[in-house]
């Protein structure tokens, strides 16, 4: 049993086996480590101004994102993280993008006021009925679960509350699955808020499993607002307006995973497209009191460049250094082991630790993927109180091998596997730095093949060309990718 090891290595649970923010959100906080930007970060979003946050992937940007999140609402500023883009189209998506936000906001705050009904008596006559507008264009129809999940008030939820309401008025219990499935919707939503004079019939319906739109009863003039452009900007604006009059003092939109989104297929040129019709709109991104942070994977700023203003709004480049990985690692491994123990505690030769730090090449979440491969290894022998220098070597290995290298390196010829094969090339190459010769050899062929070869290297940055001339004059060049590095050094010939 693991359990076992972990009571040898002095940890409560195996620190290794979570890679995402998304999955740690429970200790996030305690095991976050403060970059050097954060705090004028965190500064200038509560300001108002829109910033974007630009790092390599593993390298932390949803970690920031959340723990911005949190940081934001301490000092009552209405924050959400988009993250979904599922209905967004690839082209021209401003409005359906400027919908998603309204979406997000409406939400959030209108179930805010449901749990703090007191903040309605600072809304005039005319406050209200923008209110009951925004209800009725942007409420999204959520479920119970997820109301309670999303928005953390499970343990906050009265005997008179919209929940309850909804149970105990509007559906019969003879169906289990109901309590689960119940969807809030708008109507719903401003009849609790006290927002209608009479209970429309539609409050009345079940809604089970499905999650179809339903009819916000919004008029045809009302709903041509949600498709121009100038008419959603200038709402976002009016909400804002009307999110201050009660607890929050600005809000904040905060963009997150555009790169990992499907349909994208991790081309930097379509990530490109498809962000920058929201990105080169300087007017919203300069509305008062509302900040829009873009989390972007680094490789695209060259496409964007051409037509976003960075200078304009400044772009946070998340890039750690080699000696910010100890301390990193250091706040999960004292979380972990209760303040006990260092990430160096941990290892039975401190070189071990110092490989595992260069072959995560700076990414935080290779570093802690590297561990989780060291740990398995381990766990065949759980008498140890640290991870054993032959388990580390054997970690490093599978680590390198099966490495995502797909989702690292973009896609510069076209095709993105082939950086698979490409990689395999330069393994069978054997040497860490080579020339045309030693290529040539390896594949018993001629110049003009091998230059194509180093070509497609250069292309994904595996390789890159060295200052120095070899003893007959000819071009060096030297790997660059660490685990790369390394497997060569082990005279491994093919990644996974």
């Amino acid at each position: 049993m693991t359990n076992k090891l972990n009571e040898h290595l002095g940890v409560k649970k195996n620190p290794f086996s979570k890679f995402s923010a998304e999955e740690e959100l429970e200790f996030h906080n305690e095991i976050f480590y403060e970059p050097t930007f954060y705090n004028t970060l965190l500064d200038d979003l509560q300001s108002g101004t829109s910033r974007f946050i630009l790092g390599q992937r593993g390298h932390g940007k949803s970690s920031i994102i959340h723990k911005l999140k949190r940081d934001l609402e301490k000092e009552q500023v209405l924050t959400v993280i988009i993250d979904r883009f599922d209905n967004i189209g690839l082209n021209n998506n401003k409005i359906e993008l400027l919908n998603l936000i309204l979406r997000e906001l409406v939400t959030k705050y209108v179930i805010f006021l449901d749990q703090n009904k007191t903040y309605l008596n600072k809304f005039n006559k005319e406050d209200k009925e923008l209110l009951s507008l925004f209800i009725r264009l942007f409420f999204r129809t959520i479920t119970k679960t997820d109301y309670e999940n999303k928005y953390e008030i499970a343990k906050k939820v009265k005997s008179k509350n919209l929940i309850i309401r909804a149970i105990n008025l509007m559906i019969k219990p003879a169906n289990s699955v109901i309590d689960s499935a119940i969807m809030i919707s708008s109507s719903l939503i401003s009849e609790s808020l006290n927002l209608n004079q009479e209970i429309s019939s539609s409050s009345q319906k079940e809604y089970l499993s499905s999650l179809e739109t339903i009819n916000t009863n919004a008029s045809k003039s009302e709903l041509t607002l949600i498709s121009d452009k100038r008419q959603l900007k200038e709402l976002l604006n009016k909400f804002n307006n009307l999110v201050k009059k009660t607890y929050y003092k600005s809000s904040v939109i905060l963009f997150d995973k555009v790169d990992e989104f499907q349909d994208l297929e991790q081309d930097i040129n379509k990530i490109a497209h498809f962000t920058q019709d929201i990105l080169t709109d300087t007017e919203l991104l300069l509305q008062n009191d509302i900040a829009i942070a873009f989390s972007l994977w680094s490789e695209v700023k060259p496409i964007l460049s051409k037509k976003v203003r960075f200078d304009k709004f400044k772009e946070i480049d998340i890039s750690w250094k080699s000696k910010d990985m100890k301390p990193l690692m250091d706040k999960r491994v004292m979380y972990f082991t209760g303040n006990t123990k260092y990430f160096e505690n941990l290892f039975e030769n401190p070189s071990d630790m110092d490989q595992v730090v260069v072959i995560s090449n700076k990414s935080p979440r290779d570093l802690i993927s590297c561990m989780s491969d060291i740990y398995d290894y381990q766990s065949t022998n759980q008498e140890s109180e640290y991870f054993e220098s032959s388990n580390v070597s054997k970690g490093l290995i599978k680590f390198a091998k099966r490495y995502d290298y797909l989702s690292l390196y973009p896609s510069r010829t076209g095709k993105n596997k082939d950086v698979t094969s490409v990689i395999n090339k330069i393994l069978r190459i054997r040497k860490i730095e080579f020339n045309v010769y030693d290529v040539n050899q390896t594949f018993n062929q001629k110049t003009r093949a091998t230059m194509n070869q180093i070509e497609q290297m250069l292309n994904y940055k595996l390789i890159e060309t060295d200052d120095r001339l070899g003893n007959k004059g000819e071009k060096i060049y030297k790997v660059l990718d660490p685990k790369i590095k390394h497997l060569i050094s082990r005279n491994e010939t093919q990644i996974n």
